[in-house]
């Protein structure tokens, strides 16, 4: 562990001084690009709100770089106030404890190891957990939503989505939960970079 932690502040350019509080960023307006032919069809799973909490579980399999197979779960809690986000980790993916605070600007990382600070998720996850995750980009597929312009959304007769590809990811709704009149995703299955990862949401949590 302490190798892991040196190799961290190594890649990092340091440890940083005390973690960011939580701080809502209520002037948030979120934006969705998405070209004209998919938004002609929305999909039923929408979230208008910009405060919302999902809690639930995902696993994982991946195949690093020199042919070993890596996996394991965690428990997590998502916490979603416009662009700023706090996800907390528990289990034995999250090595105890591990909570990312941030906005699209830096994040955080904080576990029993210390505290890290780098300009996406995505850098502090690889290097706490040793593969990567479309972090940044979660966020809006729990919500059923692309990112980029270039993404394939695909949709049953209902409108319901059935899956999105974006940036070499592909993601898969299997099931979705009624709240509020809402169609919300409750699995959904990430495939990319020899990565898969399933997600299941047992509670949504939303805030006008």
């Amino acid at each position: 562990m302490r190798n892991f932690a040196i190799i961290v502040v190594l890649l990092l350019t340091g440890c940083a001084t005390k973690p960011k509080a939580f701080i809502p960023n209520t002037a948030f307006e979120p934006i969705v690009n998405q070209t004209s032919e998919q938004t002609a069809t929305q999909p039923t799973v929408v979230l208008p709100q910009q405060i919302w909490t999902a809690t639930g579980k995902f696993a994982a399999r991946t195949l690093t770089s020199d042919g070993k197979k890596k996996g394991g779960s965690v428990y997590f809690v998502w916490q979603q106030h416009g662009q700023d986000y706090q996800v907390t980790l528990t289990g034995p993916l999250g090595q105890g404890r591990t909570v990312f605070v941030g906005n699209p600007q830096q994040v955080t990382m904080q576990n029993n190891q210390g505290e890290w600070e780098a300009d996406s998720p995505e850098v502090l996850f690889e290097n706490a957990f040793g593969w990567s995750a479309p972090v940044s980009y979660l966020q809006y597929w729990l919500q059923g939503q692309a990112v980029t312009p270039q993404a394939i959304l695909n949709y049953d007769a209902q409108k319901q989505l059935l899956s999105l590809q974006e940036q070499g990811w592909r993601a898969e709704y299997s099931q979705y939960q009624q709240h509020q009149e809402q169609a919300l995703a409750q699995k959904i299955v990430i495939t990319g970079n020899n990565t898969t990862m399933t997600v299941l949401i047992n509670d949504w949590q939303l805030n006008p």
